[in-house]
């Protein structure tokens, strides 16, 4: 298989990819049990009726919980959060080899292409690493696979914000389009260090209760979550979808 047909296919399962990832966490969020960090039995508020996923105050991470808020088995949300998450995984590590294909004929920053490509399979195993281990099992593990996958992803965006805008048969707005999911993914860093305070131990940690967030801020963390969560799924969709036109097909090598 020559290189221009390699680049076609693996932009077209990447983009495949990233489809599956919004159905795989869409049936994950309607088989989740219910309950968030703040609507949780030691929580004198708690609402037990609530038995459903919420998108401003429940985390993407939530779907991966062994035991839901509410403190009902999940396993079936648990599966299809991973799925979804592997997809996200895949999607990045076959997008940026083909990315990498296109690139290759720049040979200023074929090199900064290469570590761009090595930063996304980093960021590619810390999203994996966030499905297998849930928080409420391997919480600090779990935080050290959110800081993996975001600050990695965070450095892939500044370097092809650089590649992009040095290259010149790919149009500029494509970098920035990465320079404007970099200030995304930056501003979600800056809020999990320095966001409202949310509890800092586990469910099942005797410290919990006295660590309950109050309702705003974590509508605030989990607003912040879901902005940039899907306005990089959408952003990278629409970005395969421009890479795949046949002017930038016929530059691959």
């Amino acid at each position: 298989m020559n290189n221009k047909r390699k680049y076609k296919l693996l932009l077209k399962l990447s983009f495949f990819s990233g489809v599956l990832f919004l159905i795989f966490s869409s049936i994950s969020m309607f088989f989740y049990k219910g309950g968030s960090m703040w609507n949780n039995p030691k929580n004198v508020d708690f609402y037990v009726a609530n038995e459903s996923y919420s998108h401003f105050y429940n985390f993407f991470s939530d779907l991966g919980l062994l035991y839901s808020w509410s403190g009902k088995y999940n396993i079936i949300s648990v599966l299809f959060f991973n799925l979804s998450l592997l997809s996200v995984a895949f999607e990045l590590i076959i997008f940026y080899y083909a990315f990498h294909l296109l690139l290759k004929k720049n040979k200023r920053v074929n090199w900064l292409s290469k570590v761009g490509q090595f930063m996304a399979i980093l960021s590619a195993i810390g999203f994996v690493m966030v499905g297998f281990t849930p928080s409420d099992t391997y919480h600090q593990l779990h935080m050290v696979a959110v800081n993996l996958a975001f600050r990695s992803f965070l450095i892939v965006m500044l370097i092809y914000t650089y590649v992009i805008f040095k290259t010149s048969y790919i149009t500029n707005y494509l970098s920035v389009s990465y320079f404007i999911l970099f200030c995304i993914v930056g501003y979600y860093i800056y809020v999990i260090a320095s966001g409202p305070t949310l509890p800092s131990v586990p469910y099942d940690h005797i410290d919990f209760q006295s660590q309950l967030p109050i309702k705003k801020d974590l509508l605030f963390h989990v607003v912040s979550q879901k902005l940039v969560v899907y306005g990089l799924t959408f952003c990278t969709l629409w970005q395969l979808h421009e890479l795949s036109k046949n002017k930038y097909i016929d530059f691959v090598d």
